[in-house]
């Protein structure tokens, strides 16, 4: 098996040293291409794998081809490809917001297989959340190898493509509103009168901590209650977050992220 990633940049970088890590590839079946040769030069010293100097030329005899480029790019790069892919190969698209539908048109009239991954970001240190779904032209051995790749750095679940908005806006954005929380959580130490440094160390390992325990069989609720002693100073803190609609407000934002990603998904 043959693969090729067009982008070397941080997430497609991850994917590839993830792989390699896991063993679901081997370096000698792996050739990248991106536009920065600094960042095909970094992935080359880390990982072994070989190198292209263009898209096409990377994509020749690869039987998956990963798009691992910005929204905004795809376009082109898919200008790049058209007329030099075969129906014996799978297009792997992790651009947020850009449908199986879009890059399947961008080949019209050919029928090219394609499949739609959502990661996120912690995909970097092999704790990804991936949605995937196979457009109108792959098959089901497509899909399967891409729940497995992906299944390499996290875990990766199959769901219909019209679900993809929300996977946006919970696990694709999802990191940020983790770290968002870590942020205010070292504000607070701070003004309580703990130095940066402690500070840092507390919140982020707590964090850290928390997010562990939340792999285990436990519900959020639960583990939750056991920290929450009735008339406590865990409890102080949860009524005031409820008082302000905490809750309320936080499942308001994922909806406008959700929002964000339909609107995106037309232009």
């Amino acid at each position: 098996m043959k693969i090729a990633f067009l982008g070397a940049g941080n997430m497609g970088s991850a994917l590839v040293l993830g792989a390699l890590k896991a063993k679901v590839l081997k370096a000698g079946q792996v050739t990248a291409f991106d536009v920065s040769a600094d960042a095909l030069k970094a992935l080359k010293r880390k990982s072994g794998v070989k190198t292209a100097g263009e898209s096409s030329q990377a994509a020749v005899g690869a039987d998956y081809i990963f798009l691992c480029v910005k929204p905004q790019q795809m376009a082109g790069l898919l200008s790049e490809l058209k007329g030099r892919i075969s129906s014996k190969q799978c297009l792997v698209s992790i651009a947020a917001g850009v449908t199986t539908g879009r890059i399947e048109a961008a080949f019209s009239p050919s029928s090219v297989a394609v499949v739609r991954v959502m990661p996120n970001t912690p995909a970097m240190v092999g704790e990804g959340a991936s949605a995937v779904c196979g457009g109108r032209h792959a098959k089901p051995a497509q899909v399967k190898f891409a729940l497995k790749f992906f299944s390499s750095v996290g875990k990766a679940v199959e769901l219909p493509e019209s679900a993809f908005d929300a996977v946006t806006a919970v696990s694709g954005s999802g990191p940020a509103y983790i770290f968002y929380l870590a942020e205010s959580l070292i504000e607070a130490a701070q003004a309580g009168g703990l130095s940066s440094e402690a500070a840092q160390v507390l919140a982020r390992q707590t964090i850290l901590g928390a997010a562990m325990m939340l792999g285990g069989k436990e519900s959020p609720q639960d583990l939750r209650r056991k920290v929450t002693s009735p008339g406590g100073t865990t409890e102080a803190a949860l009524r005031h977050l409820e008082a302000g609609r905490w809750k309320e407000i936080f499942v308001e934002a994922v909806r406008k992220a959700k929002e964000r990603s339909e609107e995106l998904g037309k232009l």
